[in-house]
């Protein structure tokens, strides 16, 4: 497996493990309910906190002032800008190791 199939393979296996990261970045209900959804800077990893997407999902209904919905919005924005930054650099990667996997 790792002489054969990996090496033929390896640039489909990474993409889909960025992918799946980029997948993740953007989950909201999921990771919502596992997190706990409270608004706090904790030092520990373990307590419950929220993530920009279940911020964006919670409140956007009930955002009332034009400071809270411009807040919201740059929330998204920030949300996509990481997104993007992810993606593209997978995509580099994965341009990388087929470029690599060509000179062989």
């Amino acid at each position: 497996m790792f002489k054969i199939i990996l090496p033929y393979t390896k640039a489909g296996v990474v993409g889909g493990v960025i992918l799946g990261l980029g997948r993740a970045l953007g989950e909201t209900m999921a990771v919502t309910f596992l997190i706990g959804n409270a608004f706090n800077i904790s030092p520990s990893l373990f307590t419950s906190g929220v993530t920009i997407t279940s911020a964006l999902a919670n409140e956007f209904a009930e955002a009332s002032s034009e400071l809270h919905l411009a807040s919201l919005l740059h929330l998204g924005l920030i949300l996509f800008v990481i997104t993007f930054i992810v993606l593209s650099l997978a995509k580099l990667m994965l341009m990388r190791m087929d470029h690599k996997a060509g000179n062989r």
